[in-house]
């Protein structure tokens, strides 16, 4: 017991000092090679241009060499690029050896995979509540090939349900596909475009998404349905609620989202770090636009703490 001890101090210290040994070389590194990637990849290529010169001027005052700490860098990184772009995905992130479970493991995955089990795929509550509600409470939009069978379980757990909540508040987003599995049950009939996405790179081609008929249960047409956002409800579960709200499938409840629309993806950096940049831009089949940096406006406007009540006492008074 004693040496088990011993030997988890020393993990413990040992990621400790490595949090603490940045030196001025090594931010230089870290950091070098941000502006380029940003102008490289950007969606917006013209704005693209003005943030990393921008984040140049932030370079050249020599404010971040003097941290020391890797998370406070993080944090500084994230917030100076996030006010310079007003762009929610644009951020700084960093693996710990003490974020996987085998300490010294730089794995991305192995991370991720950790949180999916911790976090139950998302799905971290299902009710069944009065007057024959179903209540879902997703927390992030996991990895679909991991994730689809709690999203399939969760779903069929409420498919005999006369309504339905779907609790997105303080969600990030995440990856597609199990959102869309969801939207799946509220259209039937031919394929519907939702969307079209456009990428940075003129190269790509532009990427639609529509409905399909991959439903492992009860279709819910015309069966009402309630979405819960607040200030953190971003990225992709804002792609879910803004779709289901444009297509008239459903009524959203709360407060104003975090207006991230665009798609990201990760850059590596050196000694572990990674930059996010938004590289494409989804635009809605109805509205022709999108919800970047204007959030899902709600239906139904009060304050996140009082949306599910709100949701049962509206479903109430139909009744």
């Amino acid at each position: 017991m004693q040496n088990i001890i011993i030997l988890l101090l020393v993990i413990i210290s040992q990621a400790h000092t490595y949090s603490q040994n940045l030196t001025k070389e090594k931010i230089k590194t870290i950091i070098y090679s941000i502006p380029e990637l940003i102008e490289s990849n950007y969606v917006d290529k013209e704005k693209g241009k003005q943030i990393a010169i921008d984040f140049k001027h932030e370079m050249n005052s020599g404010k971040y060499y003097s941290i020391r700490n890797s998370d406070t860098l993080v944090n500084v990184l994230s917030k100076d690029l996030k006010r310079i772009s007003k762009d929610g995905h644009m951020y700084i992130n960093h693996l710990k050896a003490s974020d996987t479970k085998t300490a010294g493991t730089k794995d991305w995955e192995a991370q991720e995979k950790a949180l999916e089990i911790k976090l139950n795929y998302g799905f971290t509550e299902i009710q069944i509540l009065e007057n024959n509600t179903g209540y879902i409470k997703i927390v992030e939009f996991m990895q679909p090939k991991r994730s689809m069978q709690t999203a399939v379980a969760a779903m069929k757990m409420v498919e005999n349900t006369e309504n339905l909540i779907i609790d997105i508040r303080d969600n990030g987003g995440g990856y597609p596909g199990v959102l869309e599995y969801i939207i799946n049950h509220y259209f039937d009939g031919p394929p519907t475009l939702l969307s079209t996405t456009y990428f940075s790179d003129p190269k790509m081609t532009a990427y639609t998404k529509y409905t399909s008929d991959l439903v492992y249960g009860k279709l819910r047409i015309g069966k009402p349905l309630y979405i819960l956002i607040n200030g953190n409800t971003g990225s992709a579960s804002e792609y879910f609620a803004y779709t289901l709200q444009a297509f008239g499938k459903a009524i959203i409840i709360g407060e104003k989202s975090a207006g991230s629309a665009h798609n990201n993806e990760y850059f590596s950096l050196s000694d572990n770090f990674r930059i996010s940049i938004s590289t494409a831009m989804p635009v809605n089949e109805i509205t022709k636009t999108n919800w970047e940096r204007k959030g899902v406006i709600p239906d139904v406007n009060v304050k996140s703490e009082s949306a599910k009540k709100k949701a049962i006492e509206i479903i109430l008074n139909k009744k």
